[in-house]
């Protein structure tokens, strides 16, 4: 099973159990169409529900008011597929010529 979000993020910058993520400098609360969507702008401000974040959480090391400069988590942790590589178990041309060439 992989790592809750917050998870990862005490692994990567410790805990501040004296705050909750919503008392930290780099939670936002985005609105969109009549609704609230809460993230983390460190872990990634993305469009997806997948990156939506509670409020109620032990916050990181980061809060309330620590600078990060560094990517977005979000982006470190989501595999990106490169156009040029096949689809794992992708059949080639050489497959189905029976490895002729």
């Amino acid at each position: 099973m992989s790592k809750r979000k917050i998870e990862l993020m005490h692994e990567m910058f410790g805990k501040n159990e004296k705050y909750c993520c919503a008392e930290c400098n780099h939670f936002r609360k985005i609105y969109y169409h009549d609704k609230t969507y809460r993230k983390c702008e460190v872990y990634g401000l993305t469009r997806s529900e997948a990156t939506d974040w509670k409020a109620s959480n032990v916050a990181c090391g980061l809060a309330p008011d620590k600078t990060y400069m560094g990517r977005n988590i979000v982006e470190m942790v989501t595999p990106h597929k490169d156009a040029n590589e096949p689809i794992n178990g992708q059949m080639s041309i050489n497959d189905y010529l029976g490895g002729e060439q």
